[in-house]
Order: C-alpha cells, then sequence, then structure tokens
C-alpha cells in the first residue's frame, strides 16, 4: 500500500510540474513515506532523518517531508524533535500533498497535516494517478480497519473501513491497462470486507475486473481469515484471470495467544478455511504472516505455531518477532518474550518455511510455467517476473522486448527464495557468461 501511495504522490506532483529525481543530493523536495506496523520502522525513520541533516544544512531550501504512518502517529512530536524536517503528513492527506509542499517552499513554513477523514460515510472517491507504464501494478480500493487486533497500529494510523465504489476502481483498471499493465492487486488492510456499509463487495468487483478486455492477471491483499467468506474462497475455482494464489496470515497456531490477539477465529477454523480453498483449487499456492514472541507466549503456544507452518506448507511466510506498538492494548499486557527467546523462536520458524519453500521449489525444476516478466536485474544478468502462484522467476535467455509479455518458462535451477531457468521460444544462451547485451533476445 505504501508502494501505492507513494506512486500516487509522485504523480500528483508530477501533474503539477514537478519531476522524479533519482539523486537525492539534486531534489528540491524529499518526501519519505513511513510504515509504523513495526517499531524498528520507526526507528529507521529518524535514523534516516539524522543522516539527511547535512544536506538541509548545506541547501536550506531543500524540503524534507515525512509522510505516512509514522507521520500520523508521531504528528507534532516529529517536528520537535527534528528542527530540519518542513512537513509531517499522514495518508489521508496524499492528495493534498501538493498544495502542503508548495505552501513550505513559498511560505516557507513548516507544515503539518494528519487530519483523519472524518466522514462517517462508508464510502471515499480517490481516482489513480496513471503517469506510467508497468506490466504489475497495485490499486488501493479501501483503506483503514475494522478489527483493532491487540498488537495492531493500522487502525490508529489509517483509520475505519472505507470503500472506493467498483464503478470507480474499473476506470482505474481500464486506465492502467491501457498504458500496458497486465496485471492487478487490489489493495486493502482488510480487503475481504471491501464494500461494508455498500450494496457492493470484493466477489463483485471481483468478477467485473475479470471482464476488462487485456487484463490477464488479478490478485488482492490482505486477507482476514474471519472475514473470507464461501464466495470469495469459491471464485479461486471459477474466475479464471484470479491467480491461484492467496495471502491469508493465520500469525499464531494457539487458540490461546489468537483470542489475546483477538483475531476472532480459531485454529481449526482457519485450517477450514484452507481446506475449502483447496477443495476449489487443489493446487492454490498459499502464503502467511506469522508473529513470534506475543506476551504470555510460550513454548507450547509455539509448538502449535509451527504445527500449522508444517501442516499447511505456505508457498511464502513473512515472519515477524512481536513488537510493541504505543496506542495498542498488548502494549499493555506485559508478559513480555524475552528477545533472545523471540529470536530463538523467529529462526526455528524461518528454518522450517526456508525447508519447506526450498523442498516446493526443487520439485519444480524441470517444469515449465508462465511468467509475466516485470524488469531487468541491476546487474543485467537475468529478467525478472511471477507465475500464476506468486513465485518469483528469473529468466536467463529473454531480452527487454520481453518485458510485459508472459513466456513459457523452463525451471532449471531453485533455491528456497526464487526459480531460475528459460524462455522456451529463444535460444539458450547465457547473456552473462556470452557478454551479451539485455536486449539479445527480441
Amino acid at each position: 500500500m505504501n508502494v501505492y501511495d507513494s506512486d500516487r504522490m509522485a504523480g500528483l506532483l508530477s501533474h503539477q510540474g514537478y519531476r522524479v529525481e533519482k539523486d537525492i543530493r539534486s531534489a528540491d523536495v524529499v518526501l519519505i513515506n513511513t510504515c509504523s506496523i513495526r517499531d524498528k520502522s520507526e526507528h529507521k525513520v529518524l535514523s534516516l532523518l539524522g543522516e539527511l541533516k547535512a544536506l538541509k544544512k548545506k541547501n536550506p531550501e531543500k524540503v524534507l517531508g515525512i509522510t505516512g504512518c509514522v507521520g500520523q502517529r508521531m504528528g507534532r512530536t516529529l517536528l520537535q524533535r527534528v528542527p530540519h524536517l518542513d512537513l509531517v503528513m499522514g495518508p489521508d492527506a496524499i492528495d493534498r500533498v501538493g498544495t502542503l509542499v508548495g505552501s513550505v517552499l513559498k511560505e516557507g513554513k513548516r507544515v503539518l497535516d494528519v487530519q483523519f477523514d472524518v466522514d462517517k460515510k462508508r464510502t471515499y472517491n480517490q481516482p489513480s494517478i496513471v503517469y506510467r507504464a508497468k506490466p504489475v501494478e497495485f490499486l488501493t480500493i479501501m483503506k483503514g480497519c475494522d478489527h483493532f487486533c491487540t498488537y495492531c497500529i493500522v487502525p490508529f494510523t489509517r483509520g475505519r473501513e472505507k470503500s472506493r465504489p467498483i464503478a470507480e476502481v474499473i476506470t482505474d483498471v481500464k486506465n492502467f491497462v491501457q498504458k500496458g499493465t497486465k496485471e492487478i492487486t487490489f489493495l486493502g488492510q482488510n480487503i475481504n470486507t471491501y464494500g461494508k456499509g455498500t450494496p457492493e463487495n470484493l466477489a463483485q468487483l471481483i468478477e467485473e475486473a475479470d471482464q476488462v478486455e487485456g487484463l490477464e492477471r488479478i490478485r488482492y491483499v490482505t486477507s482476514h481469515p474471519r472475514d473470507l467468506g464461501e464466495d470469495l474462497i469459491a471464485q479461486f475455482g471459477t474466475v479464471s484471470k484470479l491467480c491461484p494464489s492467496l495471502h491469508l496470515p493465520f500469525q499464531a497456531g494457539s487458540d490461546t495467544v489468537l483470542k489475546a490477539m483477538s483475531r476472532l477465529y480459531t485454529r481449526d477454523e482457519y485450517l477450514k478455511k484452507i481446506e475449502r480453498l483447496r477443495h476449489y483449487c487443489p493446487n492454490i499456492a498459499l502464503s502467511t504472516d506469522v508473529i513470534v514472541g506475543f506476551p504470555g507466549e510460550t513454548d507450547a503456544d509455539f509448538k502449535e505455531t509451527l504445527k500449522v507452518l508444517g501442516q499447511v506448507e505456505f508457498a511464502g511466510a513473512f515472519l515477524f518477532k512481536y513488537s510493541p506498538r504505543p496506542g495498542t492494548r498488548a502494549f499493555s499486557y506485559g508478559e513480555e518474550v524475552p528477545e533472545s527467546v523471540k529470536e530463538e523462536r523467529l529462526l526455528q520458524a524461518q528454518q522450517l518455511v526456508h525447508d519447506i519453500l526450498d523442498r516446493q521449489n526443487k520439485a519444480m525444476i524441470g517444469t515449465t510455467t508462465r511468467v509475466l516478466v516485470e524488469s531487468l536485474d541491476k546487474k543485467a544478468i537475468h529478467f525478472t517476473g511471477r507465475n500464476p502462484d506468486g513465485k518469483l522467476v528469473h529468466i536467463f535467455n529473454a531480452g527487454e522486448a520481453c518485458i510485459g509479455k508472459t513466456l513459457e518458462v523452463e525451471i532449471t535451477e531453485a533455491s528456497g527464495s526464487n526459480l531460475r531457468g528459460y524462455y522456451v521460444g529463444a535460444p539458450r544462451t547465457d547473456r552473462k557468461s556470452q557478454g551479451l547485451s539485455p536486449s539479445f533476445v527480441s
């Protein structure tokens, strides 16, 4: 979602005469878009601001701004702690970015805008700013979350759930496709409840997006197990453009911990959802989020988490140590798990996931898979894209003309993090060993 928000700000500013500058030293305006989901993220922001102090001293006219969830959470405190910071704004101020930056440049004032959208309507309008052509795009269709999981800062930084109308979203999809986009990922903090309080819902949006000519793939994140209904589950077996992959966080395998987290489901209820998904789409690639070391988590609780990881055999997992966030209910729970125990549990879970992924990926050696080519890597050794499962694939014999196209790729190598192979429609020549340019295959 921060990638989408950053792209939106860049598009809005571009329409007002600004241009993107790759060299931070040459930029007149530097905006740092931030995440507040973990304490480490906030420390990184403050560290970066410290590093930028020298640039501000060298050029006092340079505008430094913080946007996103850290800006929303810390607000005026940031301006007080960082004298060389000019602008602090929250996620709901994104569409005002041009005006806010302009105020700093023209009036020389330090600006704070962390106002929430306080309108009680469940809908909002925010047509996308399409200013570049990319094969794969993110598209925010709703904001906020109503669940208030005890560890999560999102409801406090992003507000309550509101959705954009289907008609507006579909117009965005068509505009992206006209620019060359082949895959859209719909975004929402709790995307299964898209349309809450309105006559629309996510299943309807998926069906309409499936009819957009030129669009090849549809994905969405992030799902909440409690809100993933049978209508959405069944679509994985009936909607042709919906990729056979789903991110479905379970967070913990222990019912005791899930209750303390206020996740509103049990382990067995979660596993039942997995069973239904595999009923409709036997080969669906599932990924998840897991928090280890939540306050009060015992060794027995953690073993239940390992059991779920081993039973489901996810195609991907984001594993985190619990990070206390001020303002959340869990912040006052106490019973903090020692950092050394958190670290050990994290390493155990990571090793289990790595072993599963390594086995899954190596089983694909010798098979072919369809890859939507997205980009050339920085060293110009291979092109990169993803298959329908969301697996990252490096292609050694593609060319620049292949970007934005879907290729049949034979997998010849694999690891726990990616697949590697060759486009079956071109000579199998290794560009690195031959010293060839990235465009030798067209």
